[in-house]
């Protein structure tokens, strides 16, 4: 019996899911999801889901004058959303923080390209264009402590990596060492080669989505460690049969 455990980049799957509008992303909605890669035998230990607090000062809006963070109607679907999974089982939240960075603002890079091709002026420039550089902090340490402790205690057999980024390398390289087998879900986005490169196979539990012509815009790698546990045993890659 294989005891499994889910590290979930929580900012990139909400981006892909809400993208891909595979489903209602919620607490629920992401505990189905995992417990889709559960094949016979396999129990689910937990799922860690790691996000940050939403950033909740105030400032001063370029265009549009003072604004209140804690009143956007953003923060308070983000705190619905921790409180949905706050309350799911088997869900465990790892928070960080959101932290302004020195109080910057950004232009949303789409009028950028089109402002710097002079396709519209400055004057064209509206106050949905222009968001706050707020970044994630904490996270990555908290995920880094998780990981480590997960592979020295060997509290799993086998991990579930829903994420895409090269900064994963170091944690999913101590879980193979330490014989804990990794197993990364990209949401059929195109991963990070050397994470590719490190995991024991890649599995894409997502309904498979349209090409980049579709209606949302999804964009689908197909990975050669792509590999279906529950396929039946003859159309599997005997190579992979023996990793």
């Amino acid at each position: 019996m294989a005891k499994v455990t889910f590290i979930v980049d929580g900012e990139f799957m909400r981006k892909r899911i809400i993208s891909l509008k595979a489903f209602y992303f919620d607490g629920q909605g992401i505990r189905r999801h995992c417990l889709s890669h559960l094949g016979p035998g396999d129990t689910l230990s937990r799922i860690l889901f790691y996000d940050a607090l939403p950033f909740t000062g105030k400032g001063e809006h370029p265009l549009s004058g003072p604004v209140d963070f804690s009143q956007t109607p953003l923060i308070a679907r983000k705190q619905q959303f921790l409180q949905s999974l706050r309350v799911t089982p088997e869900i465990s939240l790892r928070l960080g923080r959101s932290a302004w960075q020195a109080g910057q603002w950004q232009l949303d890079s789409t009028r950028l390209g089109e402002l710097m091709a002079g396709e519209i002026g400055v004057s064209d420039i509206e106050s949905g264009d222009i968001y706050p550089d707020i970044r994630q902090k904490g996270v990555d340490m908290r995920l880094g402590l998780d990981i480590a402790g997960i592979a020295y205690r060997h509290q799993a057999d086998k991990l579930v990596l829903v994420a895409n980024d090269a900064d994963y390398v170091p944690a999913v390289k101590l879980l193979r060492e330490e014989g804990i087998k990794v197993v990364l879900d990209p949401l059929w986005t195109r991963a990070a080669e050397d994470l590719r490169e490190h995991v024991d196979y890649v599995c894409n539990r997502l309904p498979r989505p349209q090409h980049s012509g579709s209606s949302h815009g999804a964009h689908v790698f197909d990975d050669p460690k792509e590999y279906d546990p529950f396929a039946p045993s003859e159309e599997r890659n005997p190579d992979e049969e023996k990793n």
